[in-house]
């Protein structure tokens, strides 16, 4: 049987909607990567001023509290806000754990330790091998992530997620997510002691006290670790 006209025409009315939904996301997700990659290139270019004022910082050994305090947030910024495969990237991290460093040596010699946060982080491995560390200094404004990292000396492999503002976390200290285990995020309170974490670690604010691990291990179907936690 042949189509009819009117037949033929609806098709065809068909086949023109389709394609206009067709080129709107198209457009919409053009935009957005535009977007995505605009702001990319913002994080970069901060991320080569941070650079550049920490190789001149350590050429300079009278440098101010306030420079260096300046290029850490700088460091802080960019890395906070790339994906760990990014040029530049390890760079950055070891960078961030050196001058921290040398920024507390200056900081307590001038007695302006009220500035720094106390936190602990347990990373477990989950082969036996579990690493805490106590009293981990860390600056306002900063998160669990940058503190993650700045312990790590930057090994840390993660994807950045704009849209969410937080990092998705696949490898600690040369472990990576494998088919049967992965990375789990927890914090610590003494009501309930611990638990999964509810947000990502760049959620989770420095604050004097603030204690979170990170633990490897299976998944049950609902997605949280089988291993007994700490």
């Amino acid at each position: 049987m042949m189509p009819t006209k009117g037949t033929f025409w609806g098709v065809v009315a068909v086949l023109a909607a389709l394609l206009v939904l067709s080129s709107t996301a198209t457009v919409i997700y053009y935009g957005e990567y535009e977007a995505a990659a605009s702001q990319n290139q913002i994080y970069a270019g901060e991320l080569k001023t941070a650079l550049a004022s920490y190789r001149t910082l350590q050429g300079s050994y009278d440098s101010s509290l306030s420079d260096y305090n300046e290029t850490i947030s700088l460091l802080v910024t960019a890395v906070a806000n790339l994906n760990t495969s990014t040029p530049a990237y390890q760079e950055a991290s070891v960078a961030l754990s050196t001058l921290w460093g040398e920024y507390q040596a200056l900081a307590s010699s001038a007695g302006e330790t009220h500035l720094i946060y106390g936190m602990h982080m347990l990373v477990d491995y989950g082969n036996g091998t579990r690493v805490w560390y106590n009293d981990t200094a860390a600056q306002p404004g900063w998160n669990a992530y940058v503190v993650t990292l700045v312990l790590l000396d930057g090994r840390v492999q993660a994807t950045w997620y704009p849209q969410y503002g937080e990092h998705f976390v696949t490898g600690i200290g040369g472990v990576s997510d494998s088919q049967s285990e992965y990375w789990f995020l927890l914090t610590y309170n003494s009501s309930s002691s611990w638990q999964v974490a509810q947000v990502g670690a760049d959620a989770i604010p420095a604050v004097n006290g603030t204690t979170f691990a990170w633990i490897y291990c299976p998944e049950n179907s609902e997605y949280l670790p089988t291993c007994p936690l700490p």
